[in-house]
């Protein structure tokens, strides 16, 4: 128990009204699943795609901190297999960044960004302090559970996530260097993406 890496996690953002009869919203008791974050599962806001993870390990993680550092579950393959010396085969993993020391606790380091892709395949970008989502024609709601936003809308979006209102004030407007950075982002990232296909 003491020398075994143990991490709990979830799939993204939590679901209430997903078509069965299970009574999930009547049970909350005042419980809300996605914590401050706007949105649900299938969003592109933070409520949707937000993953949380307790790690412990008692022999190799100072025990009692809590992190709100910045990365991605993608990252996990690369930093694992650092910290079992593993060797990745060419082209394995392409997207995955060995943040290993933000997972032990040891650097509070913020990866630099995470492209989110929601189930509405709206892309997104996060930085530690802004969110943004680009500009999708689809259905503001989903269409078979209309109690879930799905983040689209036809104008750029950009939340400052460091801000206590958090994605209720769209501030794109305000700051269009920093929408011309996260869409430069999305760029790199769809062309690199574009040369690695066969």
């Amino acid at each position: 128990a003491d020398n075994t890496l143990v991490i709990l996690t979830s799939d993204n953002g939590p679901v209430l009204d997903d078509g069965y009869d299970d009574q999930a919203e009547e049970l909350l008791n005042g419980h809300s699943p996605t914590g401050p974050y706007r949105g649900n599962k299938y969003s592109a806001f933070e409520g949707g795609t937000m993953v949380p993870a307790i790690v412990r390990w008692p022999k190799g993680v100072a025990g009692g901190q809590e992190s709100d550092v910045l990365m991605s579950h993608i990252d996990w393959m690369a930093s694992l297999g650092s910290l079992i010396g593993a060797r990745l085969p060419e082209g394995a993993a392409p997207d995955s960044r060995q943040r290993l020391g933000n997972l032990l606790g040891t650097d509070i380091t913020d990866t630099p960004w995470v492209v989110e892709l929601a189930s509405n395949h709206t892309l997104g970008v996060r930085t530690k302090d802004w969110k943004y989502i680009e500009p999708n024609d689809g259905p503001a709601m989903i269409q078979w559970g209309p109690k879930i936003e799905t983040g689209n809308n036809p104008m750029p979006q950009l939340y400052d996530m460091s801000s206590t209102k958090g994605e209720t004030e769209n501030v794109a407007l305000i700051h269009p260097q920093v929408v011309f950075d996260m869409q430069n982002i999305l760029r790199r990232v769809r062309s690199t993406a574009a040369t690695k296909l066969p």
